[in-house]
C-alpha cells in the first residue's frame, strides 16, 4: 500500500498535465474553467509580467544604443520604434534574422573569454557561484528562485508551443532537461568573462555595468578587423529587439484578451500599448533582474492560488475564483506602489509576493468554509 507521501508525490507528478495537454495559454485556460470575465482577467495580469521581460530587453537595447553614441532619450526612442517594427515583421523571416544574431554574439563571446585568458574563470564558474549565493539575504534569495521558478509554470503563454511540439510527456520533458543543461554551459560565459576583464583591469572606465556584455564584445570583435565592433553592436541589438519583439507579440495577444474592444483587436494598436506599459517600467532605470521579479511577483500574488486550485482538480466558483485574485492583486499591487516609491527599504518584492499570496490563499479557503457551512444549513433546513 503506498504511502501518504508517494501518493500525494504521484498526484503532484500529474499537475501540469492540464495546462500542457490543452494547448491553451494561461489566460484561455482560466476563461474555460472560470468564465470570459477571469479570463481577461488573467491576461491583464499577463501583462504585468511579460512587460517585466520586455523592460529588460529595452535596458539591453537602450545599452548598445549608448555605446552606438545615441544619447538619451533617442537611444530610448529608437529602440521602442525598431522594437514595434520588428514585431510586426514575418515570424519566419524575423526568427532567422534574429537566431543568426544570437550565434554570432555567441562566438565572439567564446572567443572573448579566450582573448582575456577566461577559461580558467570559466571552469570554477560553477563552485564561485555556489559560494557567492551568501551574498544575497535569505529573503532576497527566496523572492528572486520563486518568481523566476514559478513563473515558468504560470506563464506558459509564452512558451507553450514548446510543451505542444513534444510528441509524448516524456520527449517535452527530456527536450527541456537537455535545454537546461545547454543553458548551464553557457549561461555562465557573460560572468566569467565580465571576472576575466575586471581582473585584467579593462573595467577601470565602464560607466554603467549594463554595458560591459555588449562593450566587451565589440572591443574584441574590433581588433579582428575594422568596423567588426560597429557590426557586432548592431548584431547584439537585433538580438535584444528580437526577444523584445517576440514578447510584445505576447502581450499584444494578451492585451486583445483582456481588452476585447474593436480599437484593441487591431494588432498594431495592441503592440503600442504593450510597448508603452514596457517602456514604463524602463525608464526606471532599475536592474534588469530586479525590474523583471518586481513585477513577476505582482502576477504571480494574484493567479497562483487559482492556477494550483485548477491543476489540482479543485473547482473553485468563478464568484470565489474572482474574489480570491483580487485580494492577491490589491495586496501585492498595494506593496509594489509602496516599494516604487521608496518605503519598503528593498522588501518590497518579498512582501508582495508572500503577503499576496498569503491573502488570497486565506480568502478562498475562508470563501469555501463559508460554502460548505452555507450548504449544510440549507441541507439541514430542508430535513
Amino acid at each position: 500500500m503506498a504511502s501518504p507521501l508517494t501518493s500525494a508525490c504521484r498526484h503532484l507528478r500529474w499537475l501540469p498535465r492540464p495546462l500542457w495537454s490543452s494547448g491553451l495559454s494561461v489566460w484561455d485556460l482560466f476563461g474555460k474553467e472560470y468564465g470570459a470575465h477571469l479570463r481577461g482577467w488573467v491576461a491583464f495580469l499577463s501583462l504585468v509580467w511579460m512587460a517585466g521581460v520586455l523592460a529588460a530587453q529595452i535596458h539591453g537595447g537602450v545599452a548598445v544604443a549608448r555605446l552606438l553614441g545615441l544619447a538619451d532619450p533617442y537611444g530610448l526612442l529608437v529602440v521602442l520604434s525598431l522594437i514595434f517594427v520588428a514585431s510586426r515583421m514575418d515570424l519566419r523571416v524575423a526568427s532567422g534574422v534574429f537566431s543568426a544574431c544570437l550565434l554570432a554574439s555567441g562566438l565572439v563571446l567564446i572567443y572573448a573569454l579566450f582573448s582575456f585568458d577566461g577559461l580558467a574563470v570559466y571552469t570554477l564558474a560553477v563552485p564561485t557561484f555556489l559560494a557567492d549565493l551568501d551574498t544575497f539575504g535569505p529573503t532576497q534569495f527566496l523572492t528572486i528562485s520563486l518568481s523566476v521558478c514559478l513563473l515558468v509554470v504560470t506563464g506558459a503563454g509564452y512558451h507553450q508551443f514548446l510543451m505542444m511540439s513534444g510528441r509524448s510527456a516524456r520527449s517535452a520533458v527530456m527536450g527541456c532537461v537537455l535545454a537546461g543543461l545547454a543553458l548551464l554551459l553557457i549561461g555562465f560565459l557573460p560572468s566569467a568573462l565580465v571576472l576575466a576583464m575586471e581582473t585584467s583591469g579593462a573595467l577601470s572606465d565602464m560607466p554603467d555595468g549594463k554595458q560591459v556584455i555588449p562593450w566587451a564584445l565589440s572591443k574584441v570583435a574590433g581588433t579582428v578587423a575594422d568596423g567588426l565592433g560597429a557590426g557586432m553592436l548592431l548584431a547584439l541589438s537585433l538580438a535584444a529587439l528580437g526577444s523584445g519583439a517576440a514578447i510584445l507579440r505576447a502581450m499584444g495577444s494578451a492585451l486583445a484578451a483582456s481588452l476585447p474592444v474593436q480599437w484593441v483587436s487591431q494588432p498594431w494598436m495592441a503592440s503600442l500599448m504593450a510597448l508603452f506599459l514596457g517602456a514604463m517600467l524602463a525608464i526606471r532605470e532599475q536592474g534588469i533582474v530586479e525590474t523583471m521579479v518586481s513585477v513577476n511577483v505582482i502576477y504571480l500574488a494574484s493567479v497562483g492560488v487559482c492556477f494550483v486550485a485548477l491543476l489540482a482538480n479543485i473547482m473553485l466558483p468563478p464568484e470565489q475564483a474572482r474574489t480570491t485574485m483580487a485580494a492577491g492583486l490589491a495586496v501585492s499591487g498595494f506593496i509594489y506602489v509602496m516599494g516604487w516609491f521608496g518605503l519598503l527599504d528593498g522588501r518590497a518584492d518579498t512582501l508582495s509576493l508572500v503577503l499576496g499570496l498569503l491573502i488570497s490563499t486565506c480568502v478562498a479557503f475562508g470563501l469555501r468554509l463559508l460554502n460548505c457551512h452555507g450548504g449544510n444549513r440549507v441541507t439541514k433546513s430542508g430535513r
